[in-house]
C-alpha cells in the first residue's frame, strides 16, 4: 500500500518523484560476453576450416575450372552452419532465460530503490510486484532472446557461404575471403552488442513498468541521456516531460509507435516514476 505522509521527497504540492530507473550495465555486459564467446568460437572454427580448403595459392589458379573444389566448399559450409545452428539452438533457451531471470531481479531492485526513495513510509509487498503481467513479459523475453540469438550462426554462415563461392568463381579464394571475413567478424560481434544494449534497456523497462502499475504508480518523467551518437530528436524534446503508463507518447514518428523509455530500438532514456495525489 502507498501511504500518502509524511512525504519528505516532496518536489512541489501534490507531486512526489522516486529515483530514475537505470537498467544494469553489468547483466549487458555479462550478456554480450556470452554471445562473444560462441561467436568467436564459430568465427575461429570457420577461418580454420576455410585456410585448409584454401590451402595452397598454387591451387586457387584452378578453383574457377575445378567444379569438386566447389562441391567440397559446398559441404564444408552446410556443415558448419549445421554445428553451429544446432549450437547456438541448444545454448539460446538457457541464455536466455538466465538473461531474463536477471532483468527480472535487476527491475525489482530498482523500482524498490526509487519508491523507498518517494518516503520512509512505504512499504513494499514483493508477491504483488512479481506476479500477472510480468510472467507474460518474461515469457516473451525468453522466446525473444532464443530468436536472436539462433538468429546469429545463420546470418554470419550464409553470408561466409556466398561469399566462398564467389571466390571460387573468381579464383582468388583468400585474397577475397580474408578482408569479408574481417569485415563480417566486426559486423557480427556488432549485432551481438546491440542486442545485448537493447534488449537489457528494452526488457528492463518493460519490467519496471508493469511493477510501477502493480503498486498503482501511473506517471513518469521521460528523462534523455545524452551519449548517443544519433540521438532521437523527438526523444530529446521529451526529455523532463510527464506521461501516463497508460497512455504513453509516439516515440518514433515515422512510423507512429508509442511507448515508453527504453523501448526503441537502441533507446538510452530513462524514466523516473512519480506518484501524483493533486489529481486525486
Amino acid at each position: 500500500m502507498v501511504r500518502k505522509q509524511p512525504w519528505s521527497n516532496r518536489s512541489q504540492k501534490g507531486i512526489v518523484m522516486g529515483k530514475p530507473l537505470n537498467p544494469s550495465t553489468a547483466i549487458e555486459q555479462r550478456y554480450y560476453n556470452a554471445l562473444h564467446v560462441l561467436i568467436a568460437r564459430m568465427i575461429a572454427d570457420t577461418e580454420l576450416e576455410l585456410k585448409k580448403l584454401f590451402k595452397t595459392e598454387h591451387a586457387e589458379e584452378y578453383f574457377a575450372q575445378d567444379a569438386s573444389i566447389s562441391s567440397q566448399a559446398r559441404i564444408l559450409t552446410n556443415a558448419l552452419i549445421k554445428k553451429y545452428t544446432d549450437l547456438f539452438a541448444s545454448l539460446s533457451r538457457p541464455m536466455a532465460e538466465e538473461f531474463a531471470r536477471e532483468s527480472n531481479k535487476s527491475s525489482d531492485i530498482a523500482v524498490k530503490s526509487s519508491i523507498r526513495h518517494l518516503s520512509d513510509e512505504l512499504t513494499l509487498s514483493t508477491k504483488t510486484i512479481t506476479s500477472g503481467p510480468l510472467n507474460d513479459i518474461l515469457t516473451a523475453t525468453v522466446a525473444e532472446n532464443v530468436g536472436l540469438i539462433k538468429s546469429i550462426p545463420a546470418q554470419y554462415l550464409s553470408g561466409v557461404q556466398g561469399a566462398v563461392m564467389r571466390s571460387i568463381t573468381t579464383g582468388n579464394g583468400m585474397q577475397d575471403l580474408v578482408p569479408y571475413l574481417q569485415k563480417h567478424k566486426d559486423i557480427t560481434l556488432r549485432r551481438a552488442r546491440m542486442i545485448a544494449q537493447d534488449q537489457t534497456k528494452k526488457n528492463f523497462s518493460a519490467l519496471s513498468k508493469a511493477r510501477m502499475e502493480k503498486i498503482g504508480v501511473q506517471e513518469y518523467r521521460w528523462l534523455h541521456t545524452s551519449g548517443s551518437r544519433h540521438p532521437r530528436k523527438l526523444h530529446i524534446q521529451m526529455s523532463g516531460s510527464i506521461f501516463r503508463y497508460d497512455d504513453p507518447p509516439v516515440i518514433d514518428e515515422r512510423t507512429g509507435e508509442r511507448g515508453i523509455p527504453g523501448q526503441a530500438i537502441n533507446c538510452a532514456c530513462r524514466m523516473q516514476p512519480i506518484l501524483n495525489f493533486s489529481e486525486g
